[in-house]
């Protein structure tokens, strides 16, 4: 048993450090970049495509660089959206923005509710969730080009963020938004880097919980092998020193029986 005890205690250590299990790099130098172009666009993929397109930055406020994509695209985050930006649209400064990213919220007013979809299209299978009749304090993240959903109206759609107890990243069609804060631009501005360094990187990269599964899975199952395979021989010898032998009794051996051949 204590034999058992020593081989479990054992396992749990070598499994143990896999339920924090976490990628990070030592460095987490990250900088700010000022929005330096009307038309700059934040993407959900480092390609200067159409399909690739999330929303237009406000101009004058920032974002924040947290790596180098390629030689065309930062890896940077604006608010609670993580994506790409492309390096001729800002300037990397060396300072900490008090207001980097421009607040504004704003409301719906369809009576019967205006659909939030992943994409700016009216399409069934593009919708995320249904937002309320004249729900207020919409997080306003920036505007996009879609389908112009009602003929000769705009074609402009919002990017924000839907709070119903969780977080809905999506589009709403901006004919049935208003009370928009207006946005002040941001006079902030700092030194220009003109060659931020990321030799280190700045991302950290944490594992999911399915893919911590896996790998807990996948050190667990060798481990139960080898105590399997320590501990069978003694679970054996165990089982032989309880088994307890059978004595043979003899037919009428509770009795003397005469036989008449001893006679003779």
């Amino acid at each position: 048993m204590k034999k058992l005890f020593t081989i479990l205690s054992i396992s749990l250590i070598l499994i143990s450090p896999f339920s924090g299990f976490n990628f990070a790099n030592a460095d987490n130098t990250f900088y700010y970049a000022k929005v330096m172009s009307s038309d700059a666009i934040f993407y959900s993929y480092p390609f200067e495509l159409v399909s690739n397109q999330l929303f237009t930055l406000p101009e004058t406020y920032f974002v924040k660089i947290l790596d180098e994509a390629n030689e065309n695209f930062y890896y940077a985050q604006y608010k609670d959206a993580i994506g790409y930006v492309q390096k001729e649209k800002v300037s990397v400064m060396n300072g900490t923005p008090n207001n980097p990213y421009a607040s504004a919220t704003f409301r719906t007013f369809l009576p019967d509710g205006l659909g939030l979809y992943s994409k700016p299209t009216i399409s069934s299978e593009d919708l995320l969730v249904n937002v309320p009749y004249l729900t207020e304090s919409l997080d306003f993240y920036g505007y996009i080009s879609g389908e112009e959903a009602i003929p000769d109206k705009s074609d402009q759609w919002i990017y924000c963020n839907f709070d119903n107890g969780q977080n809905n990243f999506g589009y709403l069609y901006s004919v049935f938004c208003d009370n928009l804060t207006q946005i002040q631009g941001n006079n902030e501005i700092f030194e220009i880097i003109d060659n931020p360094s990321f030799s280190l990187g700045a991302t950290a990269v944490e594992l999911s919980p399915v893919a911590m599964t896996f790998i807990i899975i996948g050190v667990s199952i060798p481990c139960l092998i080898v105590i399997y395979l320590l501990i069978k021989p003694t679970f054996l010898k165990e089982k032989v020193l309880r088994e307890k032998p059978k004595i043979k009794h003899k037919r009428h051996g509770d009795y003397f029986e005469f036989d008449d051949s001893e006679l003779n």
